[in-house]
Formats: C-alpha cells, sequence, structure tokens
C-alpha cells in the first residue's frame, strides 16, 4: 500500500472521472439511486494504510463505512483523526454520511485539501484528502467498488 502513487489529476476514464472529482461524494452518489451508509467500525485504530505517507501516530482515532446505492456496496470510506480529537465527536454520527455534516455549512471555517488519487489492488480508484476544522484535521479516503460502474453507466445512458 505504501508504493501507491497519490495525484491531484484523476487517472480514472470518464464517466467514474466525474463522479469522482465531485466535492460531496454523498450528495453525487444520492442522485444515483437509494443512499445508505453501514458502519463497519468505530474507534482506536492502527490501520489506516492510505495515509501512510502522512506520518500519522501509530494509532488514531476511526470510522470505516461502505456506502451503498440500493443496498449494493460502491465505496469503501475510512476516516481519522487524532485520539482526543473534536472530529471524534463528529465521526459519532452512526449511519448517517460523513459528507451531510460536512457540507452542510455549519463547521464554520472548515477548509479541505486538494483531492487525490490513486489506483490501489482491488478497487477502480481511491481518493483522498484532509479536513482541517479549528486548527485540527480530519483525514478522509474513499475506494471505489467495480459495482458503482453498473449505476453510473445506467445514469448516463438516461442521460
Amino acid at each position: 500500500m505504501n508504493d501507491l502513487i497519490w495525484q491531484n489529476n484523476c487517472p480514472a476514464p470518464s464517466p467514474l472521472r466525474n463522479w469522482a472529482q465531485a466535492d460531496s461524494l454523498t450528495q453525487t452518489l444520492s442522485e444515483l439511486a437509494d443512499f445508505s451508509v453501514k458502519l463497519k467500525s468505530f474507534g482506536k485504530t492502527s490501520d489506516f494504510p492510505y495515509f501512510a505517507d502522512f506520518r500519522l501516530p501509530e494509532t488514531m482515532f476511526g470510522r470505516s463505512v461502505i456506502l451503498c446505492l440500493n443496498d449494493v456496496p460502491v465505496v469503501h470510506a475510512q476516516s481519522v483523526c487524532a485520539m482526543n480529537s473534536m472530529w471524534r465527536e463528529i465521526l459519532d454520527c452512526g449511519t448517517t454520511p460523513l459528507g451531510k455534516i460536512l457540507f452542510s455549512g455549519s463547521l464554520k471555517g472548515l477548509i479541505r485539501n486538494e483531492i487525490q488519487f490513486a489506483q490501489p489492488e482491488n478497487y477502480l480508484l481511491a481518493r483522498r484528502s484532509w479536513f482541517e476544522w479549528q486548527g485540527e484535521r480530519l483525514y478522509l479516503v474513499e475506494c471505489f467498488l467495480q459495482e458503482i460502474e453498473k449505476f453510473i453507466t445506467n445514469v448516463n445512458s438516461i442521460k
């Protein structure tokens, strides 16, 4: 995983590129079909390989979810923050999409860095970024599963 090459240009072919570059994946996926979130894990973790090059502490606080369309898993997502971070309270949102909170406008002064992309094994594409709010960072990675192509293809054939 450490040998992934992260880049600012999305290497995915269209139409996936258009969806992957969206600011809010939650909003974008919600437009494709019935969107839902399944919580995989929540709490202390030392498993966050997509951020290995960030030199984060060995242990972080994390939330891993599966984003689904019509109950079909299409994205694996993980968010991590420092163990004592105020982000923990925000991550404690159960099956509420994190994007709904991040893009609601309620976190005044929220900053997001430029989204980076990579092509890990077992996924079509991965994208990652960090959000900074009140001096603390939340790291987010979203890995697209093959199944998302069915939904994107269906939407593009309708247009």
